[in-house]
């Protein structure tokens, strides 16, 4: 009986563990969680399953044991967060694979994007759209859903900056640069510690600064 009882306190005191950590960043759904989450979990699962049966490995080691890997999956998860290089990595960027009707080719026959064309066309139909022809542009997001566009001449928007950083992959892809956008940001009057995020839609950018505030850029006439 004693034995059921120590496993059973092994087991409780893991899951709680695992449910702070996930109430704590806030990861409680599965499309909220990242490859990073993803693999830390199947780490903490191990972590649990591995010493939950063992008698011979003291409570206090597994318990220093399953907080070590919380904070490294949280570690990770903040260095992906703040780090392009590293978000890049983990977790990807979104995939053009469509633009103005026509197929990006260069991105669909990409093989480190291993594209399939057949699970796109599934992905489409459960969206209601019904063939490629309909499509004006399509891109792949990171966790593997699709964004479709039927209507011409609109795109999804891009984040170009962003907590004090600039997006370079985002400005690659309305072919400009750093200094481009802080020419612009200046022309607003505004300063990049003052700005939390720089919106790119519709051939406008919109600031959202610090203080919630929305202010759009000044159309020339």
């Amino acid at each position: 009986m004693a034995y059921y009882l120590w496993v059973l306190a092994k087991f409780v005191s893991g899951f709680l563990i695992v449910i702070l950590h996930l109430n704590f960043t806030g990861k409680t759904q599965l499309n909220q969680m990242t490859p990073v989450d993803f693999i830390g979990n199947f780490v903490l699962g191990g972590i649990i399953g591995g010493v939950i049966y063992n008698q011979d490995i003291p409570f206090y080691q597994y318990i220093i044991v399953l907080l070590m890997g919380v904070v490294l999956i949280s570690i990770l998860n903040w260095s992906c967060k703040h780090i392009s290089f590293l978000r890049m990595f983990a977790i990807g960027e979104p995939i053009p694979i469509m633009k103005d009707g026509r197929f990006l080719m260069d991105n669909i026959l990409d093989k480190r994007n291993k594209v399939d064309i057949l699970n796109i066309a599934s992905l489409l139909h459960a969206q209601g759209v019904t063939s490629f022809q309909e499509v004006n542009y399509a891109q792949i997001e990171p966790r593997g859903d699709l964004t479709v566009l039927t209507d011409k001449g609109k795109y999804p928007s891009l984040i170009l900056f962003k907590d004090g950083e600039f997006r370079k992959s985002e400005l690659n892809r309305i072919h400009e640069d750093e200094e481009w956008l802080k020419q612009k940001i200046q022309q607003e009057h505004l300063a990049e510690d003052d700005i939390f995020m720089v919106e790119f839609w519709n051939g406008q950018l919109n600031y959202i600064l610090k203080t919630g505030e929305v202010k759009k850029e000044k159309q020339e006439r």
